[in-house]
């Protein structure tokens, strides 16, 4: 026998076997520790002729467990190039992250830290622990699951970005993947609505036929125009897009701690026939509203139905509402006391908000009706009645009709022409014009039935009725806005009580459009008779400046004027000559007082007289 060539084919032998185990051992990088379970064959005696054999696989797995735990497997790097570039096809953004690692007999990739880009929505997503269950041995199978914590997401929403985006996306053409993150937060911004969602948990999937995530909700804080409301949660939304279009899907109810709770349902799909409805139980005005104004205050309690549809370009919210025991009220329109407030004891809500392209607020037949409401709380004039408001237009250049009925009220200003009083009947006028000019632009067409309106001007009495329209303007960067109006009051059952004289009086005041409503004319009779000299005047001019003309008394102004002042058919007693020299002063002037003469006031320019 040849001992040479004995020796080399045991030689051979073994450099086989050393270098078979040797490539066996590359298997560990697919399934682990568990290669080198073949090296037991060195324990058992009829195998331990193979010993090369298993000492070399012993020795590879060792080596390659060693490259694996260094991060050097190309087994898992060509599985994490091919999880990103699906990530990052599919999401449209760059990925990064702060570490891996994996496991390729189990299939498992975990990511820490992971980022994506979204430029097309200016923001970004991430996620602090993510990990990706491809199946064993990193196959990729039919479905792969999706598994993390803590969600981070921001986009933006304006300009229709974030709906062109969501449309974008496809199902995946492969596998079927799953979806499961606990925890959360979503931020969409914009102007001037953003909104920031607190997430309890997101689910979801892909497949070929489309792609769908339910988002559970604990907590959403919405910026409305720099206002925040912080609302607790019970319940979420979905989004998703099944092969029919993008849509939306709500179950949640909604909790203000102030403000109220309502509950949001149903299904929105953009440029389709579906809607979302949100139930308000009650929201209350008062907390809401001081959330934005600290110069006025609403209160009051909104239930009602509002309607959401559209898509996030053009979001439609359709109202229709019951108010009750609703007020209003402003520091400055309304004499610094709440007593002056407007207060309607139940009214509607009705009309529909567009949000547009996440920025603008469109008024389309917003309007607030009232049975019973107080049309204006002066201390010069005070009115109530029914009525309704309805405004149109893009906020804050708004347009709209106001419709009143003015069931009573109350005018009770006293007339005076001295030139020491700064005010007269020109200056009053209902304090919801001081309101309106709270808007920045508002061109208002109003229409006013006056059924009953008490006038109590010293010395005039009666009763003002009739009809009147007109319009209000306020131009934005003017602080006072324009009220014309055209129509006429009667005034019934008047009467004057002046000096020595106590008459009834018949007028009228007729408005013109083109003029200011302290211009509105003037037009009246009174006749009365002063110890046997007969007192006929005619009442003319307009608010600002009246005139009147006295005929038949022949007798010169002068003499005229203090027969007014002095006649009584019984002496007078001093206090009752101190009463009408201090009713002279207040309405005619202290020059008027002194001359014991009312015609005196014609200097100060207020009124005038004249005496045919």
């Amino acid at each position: 026998m040849d001992t040479t060539q004995s020796t080399q084919g045991k030689t051979g032998g073994r450099s086989r076997q050393i270098a078979t185990g040797l490539v066996a051992a590359l298997g560990a990088f697919l399934f682990g520790g568990f290669m080198a379970l073949p090296a037991l064959v060195a324990v058992v005696p009829r195998l331990r002729r193979y010993w090369p054999f298993a000492l070399a696989l012993f020795i590879g797995v060792l080596g390659v467990r060693g490259l694996t735990l260094l991060g050097v497997n190309p087994l898992l790097a060509w599985a994490r190039v091919r999880a990103l570039e699906k990530l990052e096809r599919s999401l449209g953004g760059e990925v990064s992250y702060d570490s891996f690692h994996g496991d390729a007999t189990f299939g498992e990739l975990n990511f820490e830290g992971l980022r994506v880009r979204l430029p097309e929505v200016g923001g970004e997503a991430g996620i602090e622990s993510v990990r990706f269950n491809t199946g064993m041995f990193l196959l990729f199978g039919r479905t792969y699951t999706v598994s993390g914590r803590n969600l981070f997401l921001r986009v933006d929403a304006s300009g229709g970005k974030l709906e062109s985006y969501l449309n974008r996306l496809e199902a995946s053409p492969g596998a079927d993947s799953e979806l499961l993150i606990e925890g959360g937060r979503i931020e969409v911004y914009g102007s001037p609505t953003s909104a920031v969602f607190t997430l309890s948990s997101v689910s979801g999937g892909n497949s070929a036929t489309g792609w769908n995530v339910n988002v559970g909700l604990s907590r959403a804080e919405l910026t409305l125009m720099d206002r925040t409301h912080d609302l607790t949660v019970y319940g979420g939304l979905s989004v998703g897009d099944l092969g029919d279009g993008l849509r939306v899907k709500a179950d949640l109810r909604a909790v203000d701690d102030e403000a109220g709770f309502g509950i949001l349902r149903g299904e929105l799909q953009p440029g389709g026939a579906s809607s979302m409805t949100c139930v308000l139980d009650q929201v209350e005005l008062g907390p809401l509203w001081a959330r934005y104004r600290k110069v006025d205050s609403y209160a009051g309690t909104l239930r009602g139905q509002v309607r959401i549809a559209g898509d996030l370009n053009r979001l439609a919210f359709g109202f229709d509402c019951e108010v009750q025991d609703f007020s209003y009220y402003h520091f400055t329109a309304m004499a610094l006391d709440p007593e002056h407030s407007f207060r309607l004891p139940q009214a509607r809500l009705t009309g529909t908000l567009v949000l547009l392209e996440g920025e603008q607020w469109d008024f389309q037949q917003v309007s607030l009706a009232a049975p019973d409401a107080t049309l204006a709380t002066g201390e010069a004039l005070n009115a109530r009645g029914g009525g309704k408001l309805t405004l149109e237009g893009r906020f804050p250049e708004l347009s709209g009709v106001l419709e009143a009925t003015v069931e009573s009220g109350m005018v009770n200003e006293p007339i005076s022409w001295s030139p020491t009083h700064p005010r007269g009947l020109d200056s009053v006028q209902p304090n919801i014009v001081l309101v309106a000019e709270q808007f920045q632009q508002l061109d208002l067409e109003w229409k006013l039935e006056v059924k009953q309106l008490t006038v109590d001007c010293e010395p005039l009495t009666g009763t003002l009725a009739g009809s009147l329209q007109g319009r209000f303007q306020k131009q934005p960067g003017v602080r006072v806005g324009t009220l014309r109006a055209s129509g006429e009051l009667t005034l019934s059952d008047g009467r004057v009580r002046c000096l020595a004289i106590d008459a009834p009086l018949t007028a009228s005041l007729a408005f013109n459009l083109n003029a200011p409503t302290g211009r509105a004319a003037l037009k009246g009779q009174l006749i009365a008779e002063l110890g046997g000299t007969p007192i006929n005047c005619e009442l003319t001019g307009d608010l600002q400046r009246p005139v009147f003309v006295f005929t038949g008394a022949n007798l010169s102004p002068e003499a005229l004027g203090r027969k007014i002042y002095r006649y009584s058919p019984v002496e007078l007693t001093p206090a009752e000559q101190l009463a009408r020299r201090e009713q002279c002063s207040r309405i005619f002037g202290p020059a008027a007082a002194v001359e014991e003469n009312p015609f005196v006031a014609k200097a100060a320019g207020k009124v005038a007289f004249t005496v045919k």
